[in-house]
């Protein structure tokens, strides 16, 4: 069952979220700064070692604050920071308007256990011009029967960055 919005703000488990972004079923959660990713670099993974593509940010511009997006992926981090209690896990679902426009959201689950920014990748098909700061999804609480909390590398604390940004 998902949560209501306004109880894991109260409670303390999703922070920096203004009024207007709770929404009935979920809380919108914005792009405050860009990375694009280099498809031309290498991704690797395996059982003992991964290395992500390069990314390289993304200056808004001067005027308004607006990025100007050329298709391709990019990693968005938001000022959104959660703190997935035990028992909860939340994820990112794109916003209709970004969908019906071909930008498309990606992100995984957010475990219980997770605590740091909300993070995940547009998928721009076109040229796209983006305000800092919009919101481009929307992310979920819902309840589960969690086998023991996250405490892996993603983690970050309030005003860092994840590993694989930096």
């Amino acid at each position: 069952m998902f949560i209501n919005p306004k109880t894991a703000v109260k409670k303390g488990w999703i922070e920096n979220v203004k009024d207007s972004w709770i929404q009935p079923n979920a809380i919108d959660i914005s792009a405050d700064k860009l990375f694009k990713m280099n498809l031309a670099t290498v991704f690797y993974i395996g059982d003992d070692k991964k290395t992500h593509r390069v990314r390289q940010e993304v200056q808004a511009g001067i005027v308004n604050n607006t990025w100007e997006l050329e298709p391709g992926s990019y990693d968005f981090v938001s000022n959104v920071y959660v703190n997935i209690p035990e028992g909860m896990v939340g994820w990112v679902r794109v916003r209709s308007t970004f969908n019906r426009n071909g930008v498309n959201v990606g992100s995984g689950f957010y475990d219980s256990g997770y605590k740091g920014p909300i993070c995940g990748t547009l998928y721009v098909t076109g040229i796209t011009r983006m305000k800092q700061g919009t919101p481009v999804g929307q992310f979920i609480f819902a309840e589960s029967d969690s086998e023991g909390i996250y405490a892996g590398g993603y983690n970050a604390e309030k005003g860092e960055l994840p590993t694989h940004i930096k």
